[in-house]
């Protein structure tokens, strides 16, 4: 299995997809706060690899004070079509 693919599997990864995918966006606290991962260092990895990998992106709010707010991508979304479709399969 490819480490990207392996990715996925990882701890927050999925119920963070799943998550954006439900409400179309989200600020970068609305998300940590759903306690996918204890760590933010660690969410901050997930939020990043994501975004590497074309399945969220990164948007900056010009408010005071600035905030962020992820939304899917076009692949984000097959790919949580995909995974909803599998986790109705199991």
């Amino acid at each position: 299995m490819s480490s990207k693919l392996r990715f996925l599997f990882g701890k927050g990864v999925i119920e963070t997809i799943f998550y954006i995918a439900e409400f179309k966006k989200a600020g970068y606290y609305e998300l940590y706060r759903q306690g996918f991962v204890v760590s933010r260092q660690a969410f901050s990895g997930i939020l990043k690899v994501l975004e590497e990998n074309g399945i969220a992106e990164r948007k900056l709010i010009e408010n005071r004070p600035p905030r962020v707010e992820y939304s899917l991508t076009g692949k984000g979304k097959e790919i949580a079509a995909s995974l909803k479709h599998l986790n109705g399969i199991v």
